[in-house]
């Protein structure tokens, strides 16, 4: 049985950013609750980063990544939602 289109042609990682996409579906758990998808509180991104032990440089990569990855998901979730109306 073939591989769903999904998966076969899914995107592949740089090195070094499994960290970053770990952190981002961690700290999605943290979102405040409401009527839409609220984005991931810059306090619980800090919050993650002290706990790993992230450096300067690699929370500063942490703020970046996450709040990037955090718009596209609230994006897409608001573009899913229109289609169901």
């Amino acid at each position: 049985m073939p591989l769903p289109e999904s998966i076969a042609n899914a995107p592949e990682l740089e090195l070094g950013l499994e960290l970053f996409f770990s952190a981002f579906w961690d700290l999605t758990t943290c979102r405040p609750s409401g009527w839409s998808v609220q984005p991931i509180p810059w306090s619980a991104i800090i919050e993650w980063g002290q706990m790993h032990e992230l450096d300067y440089e690699e929370m500063d990569d942490l703020l970046f990544y996450v709040r990037e990855m955090d718009s596209e998901f609230i994006d897409y979730v608001a573009e899913q939602n229109s289609k169901k109306k």
